[in-house]
């Protein structure tokens, strides 16, 4: 089963941080960062570096622009005039006493304005492997439908400002890519502390925490923190309200332990976050989405194509029944269940591909087996063999049915006899002790 990941807030989160915490627990740099770069986003590149953080050696996640342009040459002398000023004017500087009188030059200007709509598309169109893509469009919706409450816009129609930046993007999508690598199945974030101040931005004088770090965050739990400066920033906060359940950390066996450092270096406190990985307890308990919607205008041969694009968003399992709805109309019911931060994916998936106009969720416990996957070797080839175990002891051992059919077929036998044959070699490779190769 996968790792579950706590992050350990002591001093507040940005998406940087939460990058570089990933990245020194074990995330392969390349690894991420070629998933970010399949976005259709140019001018930027990133790089780590060691630094001390109060007591701790850290790593930091930098993201600097270029001059590349979107067809990869390079871009005129001023396509990065810093003239321009963030929307809100906290961008990176996180956990700093903040000057009121201090706004800060974007050097992410020459970038197109990038609205929800932009940046949803950009995400769904990209290359990205599937928990990535619904991470990062259940991170980008929180952010919209903040920004959307604090301007009193459509939802579709807001327009980021620091957070549709360049390097905003490539920290949100770092972020969910380095979770991958990870094997992150679950996510546990300790409550925020709120710092307290003032900043002078392109709007005027704001309260620190700024509104759209407020907004995203509700419904979280936060605590009051004694120094000034900003210590949460949207990107951060929408990280873990998306895709985070608030909580001390879980019981685990601790595996992987990064710290992601901060911009600045206060003396007051360490500027990090901590990202803990380990592994849950085999029967722990998880949360899942359970999201349900009745159609009586879905053809059957539509059925296919929106079961596809739900597990595309992230649903765990997907499944269609007939109903009689009112009139007695026939029609289907669509049930859908999916992490709880692949909801939001999962619940436009449905929306778009089945043609209803809402849909109803809501969040289940629920008990699940530590499982493993075996390779074992059969006449016709290998065979991926699913173990289940509870308690240290195997109760359930299932030959993958893609990997019997691909073998059934090229070799013109019954997909019966290569599933037999693959739990025979798989029950002989578990009295032997040898297991078969992870």
């Amino acid at each position: 089963m996968g790792r579950i990941l706590f992050l350990d807030c002591f001093a507040g989160i940005a998406g940087d941080m939460t990058v570089a915490a990933l990245v020194h627990a074990g995330a392969p740099l390349d690894a991420v960062l070629a998933e970010v770069r399949a976005l259709p986003v140019w001018g930027w590149d990133a790089r780590i570096e060691r630094v001390h953080r109060g007591a701790y050696v850290a790593t930091r996640f930098v993201v600097e622009p270029t001059d590349t342009g979107p067809d990869g040459e390079e871009a005129a002398e001023d396509a990065h005039d810093h003239g321009h000023h963030h929307g809100h004017g906290h961008g990176h500087d996180h956990g700093h006493a903040l000057d009121p009188e201090a706004v800060e030059a974007d050097p992410w200007e020459g970038q197109p304005p990038r609205t929800w709509r932009t940046i949803r598309r950009m995400l769904e169109q990209a290359k990205l492997r599937p928990r990535v893509r619904s991470r990062s469009l259940a991170t980008f919706a929180a952010l919209a439908e903040a920004e959307a409450r604090v301007h009193g816009t459509a939802v579709e129609d807001v327009a980021f400002h620091e957070v549709g930046a360049v390097d905003s993007i490539v920290d949100i999508v770092a972020a969910c890519a380095a979770m991958e690598c990870l094997d992150v199945d679950e996510i546990v974030a300790s409550p925020l502390p709120m710092g307290h101040g003032q900043v002078r931005t392109a709007h005027g004088l704001l309260s620190v925490p700024v509104p759209a770090t407020v907004e995203v965050l509700r419904g979280f739990p936060v605590v009051p923190f004694p120094y000034p400066g900003e210590l949460v920033t949207p990107t951060g906060a929408a990280l873990v309200a998306a895709l985070a359940r608030p909580g001390p950390m879980p019981a685990m066996r601790v595996e992987l332990v990064g710290y992601g450092g901060g911009t600045r270096n206060p003396a007051t406190h360490a500027n990090v976050v901590r990202a803990v990985l380990g592994r849950g307890d085999a029967g722990a308990a998880a949360e899942v989405v359970e999201l349900r919607a009745q159609v009586d205008d879905l053809t059957g041969e539509s059925v296919p194509g929106l079961l596809d694009a739900l597990f595309a968003a992230g649903a765990v399992d997907a499944y269609v029944a007939p109903i009689t709805m009112k009139k007695g109309r026939p029609a289907l019911a669509i049930t859908a269940l999916a992490p709880v931060e692949a909801r939001v994916a999962v619940g436009e998936a449905l929306m778009r591909h089945g043609g209803t106009l809402g849909y109803r969720w809501s969040v289940h416990p629920r008990e699940v087996a530590a499982r493993r996957l075996v390779a074992v070797e059969t006449p016709w080839g290998a065979v991926r063999v699913k173990v289940a175990e509870r308690d240290g002891a195997v109760i359930h051992a299932a030959p993958e049915h893609e990997d019997c059919a691909a073998l059934a077929r090229a070799a013109g036998v019954p997909v019966a006899e290569v599933r037999g044959a693959a739990l025979a070699a798989w029950a002989s490779a578990e009295r032997s002790g040898g297991g078969g190769a992870g």
